[in-house]
């Protein structure tokens, strides 16, 4: 008998995906457990498998093209499924993999899918390229020769039994400690690089006095403690009151496609995790405009957990609508991040620290401690000008100074 082979469900927001490239030919003999095709979309990247041993007998979407969940993609011939219960496409999710894209990718990986000219590798090739340390460019440069645009285990695998060239001198060994970049930071590299060349930043950052806000907090701190088991930080008030100021200024809950913004009427908050200095990821708080104060704080530490322990899903690193970068707790004077693409803004918190300020009363003008701290934000400047980013930060600093978040913590 015949089985079809389907695009899986990718995650709960996803809907499409597009596949890199196929690890069996048509007429190869198929096992199941075996890894069939890699597909990707703009947030997640995994490797489907099969649930069949048989023979791969049609390949109905080929690399490079998208396919939509349910979509046929291939045929296997001869498959033995077990009657008693359906086939079910399988697809095993890497673990996440980077700060300001939300996805997931494996533990190890062996260099992008294309070469800088735009030369494919299908992953069986990268991986023994990496393992045998071949040139990747001058495997390139073979395969345009020959007239294609794809490096496959044939070719790498010809390459290994080639003669070795003539021995040249050797490049000088490097004088300092070689690091090997992981997976999360190669990743990482990839996407903001992209999203720095295409999208035109703006940075724009506003002082706000937190010393009503740490009158309310700190007090609170020690019983919030003992009852939740973390501390209650500046970060939940912070992510309450961007909620707030998003509500008179849309355009900053959207994403560019197309010369356009697309608006989302939900607030999805993506908060960046440290993982040890070893990465960055943005797990989301899905409805973040709907909970409260402290539901917001329960969410993100409930995300921060699960980053920290390696159990986020798919789903906590995708559709997020707004972010913002927590890296007061080094002491930064303020961050320029770099827009998580397709969303237009992030926001970026830095230290707050007591520091002298001039008060205005109706006694005059005097200089006292104040619990200062910089709020910024990074914009795409094709959505919306800077006078708009400006109010929206000018909103958000007056939600922080004046809302009385006692009433919220009672």
């Amino acid at each position: 008998m015949s089985q079809i082979v389907i695009m899986p469900q990718l995650g709960e927001t996803v809907a499409e995906g597009k596949i890199l490239a196929w690890f069996k030919s048509v007429g190869d003999e198929v096992k199941e457990g075996d890894n069939l095709f890699e597909v990707e979309t703009d947030k997640v990247s995994l490797e489907v498998q099969s649930v069949v041993a048989g023979r791969l007998d049609e390949i109905r979407v080929a690399a490079g093209v998208v396919a939509k969940v349910g979509d046929v993609v291939a045929v296997v011939a001869g498959a033995q499924a077990n009657p008693a219960e359906a086939p079910k496409p399988q697809a095993k999710a890497a673990p996440a993999r980077s700060p300001f894209e939300e996805v997931a990718t494996p533990l190890q990986r062996f260099g992008p899918a294309k070469t800088p000219d735009g030369v494919r590798a299908t992953p069986l090739a990268r991986r023994l390229i990496a393992q045998n340390g071949l040139d990747i460019a001058r495997l390139a440069a073979e395969a345009r020769g020959q007239g294609g645009a794809r490096i496959d285990e044939k070719a790498v695998r010809a390459a290994l039994a080639a003669p070795a060239p003539a021995a040249a001198t050797p490049a000088p060994p490097p004088t300092g400690e070689v690091v090997t970049l992981n997976a999360i930071r190669l990743r990482t590299g990839e996407r903001l690089a992209e999203n720095w060349r295409n999208i035109p930043h703006v940075f724009q950052a506003i002082e706000v006095d937190f010393t009503a806000l740490d009158r309310v907090r700190r007090p609170r701190k020690e019983a919030f403690r003992k009852a939740q088991g973390w501390s209650l930080t500046y970060l939940p008030f912070i992510a309450r009151a961007t909620c707030l100021a998003i509500e008179a200024f849309p355009l900053i809950n959207a994403r560019y496609a197309d010369k356009s913004l697309i608006l989302s009427r939900e607030i999805h908050l993506g908060v960046a995790v440290d993982l040890a200095h070893n990465g960055l990821v943005v797990p989301v708080v899905r409805d973040a405009g709907d909970l409260t104060l402290a539901g917001l704080a329960k969410a993100i530490q409930r995300q921060i957990e699960k980053a920290r322990a390696a159990k986020l899903t798919a789903d906590d690193l995708t559709g997020g609508t707004y972010s913002i970068s927590n890296n007061g707790a080094f002491g930064t004077a303020f961050t320029a991040p770099i827009i998580n693409a397709p969303q237009v803004a992030i926001l970026s918190a830095d230290a707050i620290r007591l520091k002298p300020a001039v008060v205005s009363t109706p006694e005059g003008d005097f200089v006292a401690p104040r619990m200062i701290g910089m709020i910024g934000q990074s914009f795409d400047h094709r959505a919306f000008d800077g006078a708009y980013s400006a109010a929206f930060l000018s909103r958000l600093k007056q939600i922080l100074e004046e809302r009385n978040w006692g009433d919220e913590l009672a």
